[in-house]
């Protein structure tokens, strides 16, 4: 088709004009969809679309899908509050850019004493995020897709974030055709929430073998613009370290060595393997005894009488240890 057309007036006469000759209100209406949503190639040229299309940089772009996978105690839901609070207030997220968008974080495993318990921990701001938790919204049934329409229309996010995937499927999450019916429906709520520019982010348990990716159908990588793992690199017993892998990247190039990062004190991932604070080592001191005096903490060598008497301090404040009888104290 031409960049140029025919524009008829009142009287009936053509006049043959291209998309630069017409004024504001005329170019608005020439961009008008054809069909409900086709433009013709100079038309769509011409649309006014966002400068900055990602609310994560090179991960989530605006319209867009993204999925993070990864073991149990992997730190996935730190990971997705710390994500959702640093798009809301469009900050960097572990260095990487973002720009900021309405947060509606929903969540399907925590209690919701628990969940608001982790995030008072943080004693980080929310503003931007919108919290839910439920155990009941199965995304292929009726019931639980009018659910989610309804929590969409009250907050008109720019992210949905849903953690974990596999809790809203009632069907088999092996099965290509059962996923296939929540991501069906995904997509087409990016497309009614198209004016909000919705993108959705979902959270995801690994596989028995996760170098295979995240459990169940591997349509869901098909499905998505970014499928990031999540691997725990540290024992159970000790501080929180993992690797971010970009496994897909469909809009930049897959780094090439993964991102390593820490669990800090506030709950929150840094960058690189942060050393360990004297507080964290004061809790693994403590963790496996009943009760322990800092005594015994100074002759273990945890750190110096004063920075653990500081540690201590901040500790009994947060509430992460408790004073007892006899000078002693206990993890909580």
């Amino acid at each position: 088709m031409s960049d140029k057309f025919f524009i008829i007036d009142a009287e009936g006469n053509e006049t043959l004009v291209g998309y630069e000759d017409l004024d504001e209100d005329m170019l608005e209406t020439a961009l008008q969809p054809i069909g409900g949503f086709i433009f013709e190639g100079e038309a769509f040229l011409r649309l006014a679309l966002p400068n900055t299309p990602f609310y994560i940089k090179d991960w989530l772009p605006k319209h867009g899908k993204m999925m993070i996978y990864g073991s149990a105690k992997a730190g996935k839901t730190n990971l997705g509050v710390q994500l959702s609070r640093c798009i809301a207030q469009g900050e960097p997220f572990l260095d990487i850019a973002t720009n900021s968008g309405r947060v509606l974080y929903l969540q399907h495993e925590l209690g919701i004493e628990t969940f608001q318990n982790r995030l008072k921990k943080t004693g980080q701001s929310y503003e931007g995020v919108y919290f839910g938790t439920t155990f009941s919204m199965m995304l292929d049934k009726k019931e639980g897709q009018d659910m989610l329409i309804r929590a969409l229309e009250a907050v008109h996010p720019q992210v949905l974030v849903l953690d974990p995937i596999y809790k809203l499927i009632s069907g088999d999450e092996n099965e290509a055709q059962d996923v296939m019916i929540i991501l069906r429906f995904l997509d087409s709520v990016i497309e009614m929430f198209e004016t909000d520019g919705l993108s959705v982010l979902t959270f995801h348990h690994a596989g028995k073998d996760p170098d295979r990716g995240g459990r169940g159908s591997s349509v869901m990588e098909g499905w998505v613009d970014s499928y990031i793992e999540l691997k725990r690199t540290s024992p159970y017993n000790m501080p929180l370290k993992a690797t971010i892998t970009s496994r897909l990247l469909r809009h930049a190039a897959a780094p090439k060595d993964p991102l390593n990062i820490v669990l800090a004190e506030n709950l929150e991932f840094q960058v690189g393997d942060a050393p360990l604070k004297i507080a964290d080592k004061l809790l693994r001191y403590a963790e496996g005894r009943e009760t322990f005096k800092m005594q015994g903490a100074i002759d273990a060598g945890v750190g110096s009488r004063k920075s653990l008497y500081d540690a201590r301090g901040d500790l009994l404040k947060a509430g992460k240890i408790i004073e007892l009888e006899g000078n002693s104290y206990r993890k909580t």
